[in-house]
């Protein structure tokens, strides 16, 4: 397994005692640019069969350390973020839903910064 495309097991987390609390769900609407620092998989697969969704966990430019979770049935993003590496830089784009929750639209790699190569 490529360690820069690896997506965590929660148990996995616990075990290489990998701390996620300086994280939060993003809350705002809008355009960011972040790196990617940690991907894993949510403990439980959704009922409608769809799977498990992915957490990314990302430091955005604003410095701001967020998670955005990457909802199964979005076949495009879960690809997406699979392939992507640890430290690339991504653009997300979050939106309000009707139901007022702001959710994951869209996300794009943009490139591998230089140090990281």
């Amino acid at each position: 397994m490529n360690e820069k495309t690896k997506i965590y097991t929660q148990n996995e987390l616990y075990e290489n005692e990998i701390d996620t609390d300086a994280y939060e769900l993003n809350t705002e609407a809008g355009e960011f640019v972040g790196m990617l620092k940690l991907k894993a998989w949510t403990s439980k697969p959704r009922t409608n069969g769809h799977g498990k969704a992915i957490r990314a966990f990302f430091e955005l430019d604003d410095e701001r350390k967020v998670i955005a979770l990457i909802q199964p049935f979005r076949t495009n993003q879960i690809a997406t973020i699979s392939a992507a590496e640890i430290g690339e830089l991504i653009r997300l784009r979050f939106e309000t839903s009707s139901s007022g929750l702001v959710f994951l639209a869209e996300l794009e790699v943009l490139s591998m910064p230089e140090e990281i190569k």
